[in-house]
């Protein structure tokens, strides 16, 4: 009885972890750039009495014995597909292919990575995603943080920029009249992992690199490995919630079952301690 309960017990804790994975993914459904959390279970602590034996010349062999197994979480992993994109505004960028948005939280010290193209411009006109830095690459090709001049942000509207579809990104005074954009010296950075499913979650919706996903490509601009670029648009989250829901119900009967069963056997074990007495 008391494998029995344990068997259930390790069950119960390792959907309970699905369920709290399940859980954020719903909570996060429609913040954009989120990536949600696929979890894997695995069968352990087979239970093997006898491995059978082989047929003899006059007698029939046995089967082996055996009780099942336990189970427990295999692996849990970001999922990077593509989320749904909306319109946004002229400022804001969503990716299309593997590439990942550059930004800092700490001028550059340290880097994450964000799918997030929703974009922001401070007082003193930086360009943010998320409250975080973004890069991007200037003349050269350098990787610099994108920081407009006063001439620029000051009394600026997101309808004052336009995206180019090689990452450039241009300034107008005059928003409705396309020919008085001009370039702001910035083209957007991307960069890529060879392994994403190996990043972190970090702050808001950014990634940060592991040994699992192995060092970011150089950034460069948009086209080849990173993707393209689709213009005044926001990849929102890649959670289906009608199949998380129905997910987070399967885990939640599996529990239920399970809890059924540590009842069970507690109930066997006490009337059988009150016949002892």
């Amino acid at each position: 009885m008391l494998d029995i309960m344990s068997q259930a017990k390790n069950a119960i804790e390792s959907y309970n972890l699905a369920l709290k994975v399940s859980s954020a993914s719903i909570a996060n459904m429609n913040v954009p750039g989120y990536k949600k959390i696929d979890v894997s279970f695995q069968s352990i602590f087979e239970k093997v009495l006898t491995r059978g034996t082989a047929a003899g010349t006059n007698q029939g062999g046995t089967d082996p014995e055996q009780f099942g197994q336990g189970m427990g979480v295999a692996t849990t992993g970001i999922d990077f597909s593509a989320g749904d994109t909306t319109q946004g505004t002229t400022f804001d960028l969503a990716i299309n292919g593997n590439g990942l948005f550059v930004v800092s939280p700490d001028g550059g010290n340290s880097f994450l990575y964000t799918r997030a193209g929703n974009f922001q411009l401070d007082n003193n006109g930086n360009m943010l995603s998320n409250n975080l830095q973004v890069y991007g690459l200037d003349n050269s090709g350098n990787l610099v943080p994108i920081i407009l001049s006063p001439s620029v942000y000051q009394g600026a509207t997101k309808a004052n920029f336009q995206w180019l579809a090689d990452g450039r990104l241009q300034y107008s005074a005059t928003p409705t009249d396309t020919s008085t954009f001009t370039d702001t010296g910035y083209k957007i950075a991307l960069t890529s992992f060879a392994n994403p499913s190996g990043l972190v979650q970090a702050q808001g919706t950014t990634f940060a690199a592991t040994l699992a996903s192995g060092n970011a490509a150089t950034a460069q601009a948009p086209g080849g490995a990173v993707g393209t670029l689709t213009i005044g648009s926001v990849e929102q989250s890649n959670v289906n919630y009608l199949a998380e829901t129905i997910n987070a119900l399967e885990i939640q009967r599996a529990m239920s079952a399970n809890l059924s069963v540590v009842k069970m056997a507690s109930d066997t074990i006490t009337s059988f301690i009150s016949k002892l007495g």
